[in-house]
């Protein structure tokens, strides 16, 4: 191992550990997409007050000291809200969009072994479109994922799924919406199957959920995803995307607290006794809770609102810009994020020059699109120059100029 990167035998000065941190930073404009989903900087600056205020506590507590826990449910009670939930709907606090899934996974793997002992080798079914972690989440809980094709409008093909549903199958899933796509799967034909084949229904609402409840009372048309319909039993949503809460911030919601129940494990096989927490992770810093609780109070619904249409004229100010450039198209989608091909111009050209030109963004590969996740935080100065350096690029590429390329991979 290299001597430059041993255990340090002495500290180094804060200034000097500081400097060098700055100098890491790289440049804001180009690593703008990668940083989402931020709001405004007055919005970011509450999150990080209080996230810092609280940085040391630990949210392992929430069960057990009641200034995190009333915060914690706090939170909770105003985004379940949003859900259309019916009496008794419930949630908890995790850390990301990955636990929250794994939290449904989880879930519906322990209430099946209730309602259907019978199965021995639990299936769950979703759509291609749905997110890896629903793979990673059932390796680890040892349940077989069928991922199913999607149909020619790139959503859930509901009919598909149906046909994939056997005697083991205990889970299915719909996306609101699909990051690959921006695209709402049919949640509501999903229900039905759930419904009639009595399955553990989840809807991962990790992209849009904090977006879609006020893009509908702007008058957005989505179809209806949440606990309107009734065969949904749990629904993820990601406070840190556009809630815009500081990184790692997400909740799960259930149905009703006894949904919930099967989600919690808490191990007394120790001296310490009953071992309880929230979610799946013990020690966690408690800032992310109140940082949430800072930005939803700090907003508000009006401010949500104000923020739901700065993204919407954004992702129309880029969609605009993308259409007028040659061998460039938009990918029509519901909601976010923005997608992008190409016509005449091989992709991969495209991804790599504009890496080379320093933006950080991610792809999908199936079919080949670039993705953009706008947020709150992106103004005309980081389109206009994102647009330009496509411009740029677009013209390399068709111009044979172009060398750079890069593989169409998240």
């Amino acid at each position: 191992m290299p001597d430059a990167i041993r255990f340090p035998g002495v500290g180094t000065p804060a200034p000097e550990i500081l400097g060098r941190l700055q100098q890491m930073q790289p440049d804001p404009l180009y690593t703008h997409w990668a940083r989402a989903f931020r709001a405004p900087p007055d919005v970011q600056e509450i999150g990080r007050a209080a996230y810092n205020m609280f940085l040391s506590d630990n949210g392992l507590f929430a069960m057990r000291t009641a200034y995190i826990r009333q915060v914690e449910e706090d939170v909770l009670a105003m985004c379940v809200s949003l859900f259309h939930p019916p009496e008794g709907a419930g949630g908890t606090f995790t850390s990301g969009g990955s636990e929250s899934v794994y939290s449904a996974l989880h879930a519906m793997r322990e209430w099946a072994r209730d309602r259907k002992p019978h199965i021995r080798a639990p299936e769950v079914v979703v759509p291609v479109s749905a997110h890896p972690t629903f793979s990673k989440g059932s390796h680890y809980f040892g349940l077989t994922l069928i991922r199913v094709p999607l149909g020619p409008d790139q959503r859930a093909d509901v009919r598909a799924m149906e046909n994939a549903v056997t005697p083991n199958t205990i889970g299915i899933v719909g996306s609101a919406p699909c990051w690959p796509f921006g695209l709402y799967d049919p949640i509501a034909e999903i229900g039905r199957v759930a419904a009639d084949h009595d399955l553990w229904m989840h809807v991962d609402a990790c992209v849009g959920g904090y977006l879609a409840p006020w893009v509908e009372q702007l008058g957005g048309k989505l179809p209806a995803w949440d606990f309107r319909i009734p065969a949904v039993k749990s629904i993820s949503a990601d406070l840190h995307k556009f809630g815009y809460c500081p990184k790692p911030a997400s909740t799960i919601f259930w149905r009703s607290e006894d949904l919930k129940r099967y989600h919690h494990v808490h191990p007394d096989d120790w001296p310490g006794g009953s071992y309880k927490m929230q979610g799946m992770a013990g020690t966690r810093s408690a800032g992310p809770i109140f940082a949430s609780w800072a930005v939803i109070n700090y907003l508000g619904r009006e401010g949500y609102l104000r923020l739901a249409k700065q993204v919407l004229a954004a992702k129309a100010e880029l969609a605009e810009g993308i259409r007028g450039i040659e061998g460039l198209f938009v990918f029509e989608n519901d909601l976010l994020p923005l997608a992008f091909g190409t016509t005449s111009i091989d992709p991969q050209l495209v991804m790599g020059e504009i890496r080379k030109i320093g933006w950080i963004i991610v792809a999908t590969a199936t079919p080949p699109l670039i993705n953009v996740p706008i947020d709150a935080a992106a103004d005309s100065t980081v389109i206009q120059a994102f647009v330009a350096d496509l411009r740029t690029v677009a013209a390399r590429a068709r111009g044979g100029e172009a060398s750079a390329r890069a593989e169409l991979a998240y």
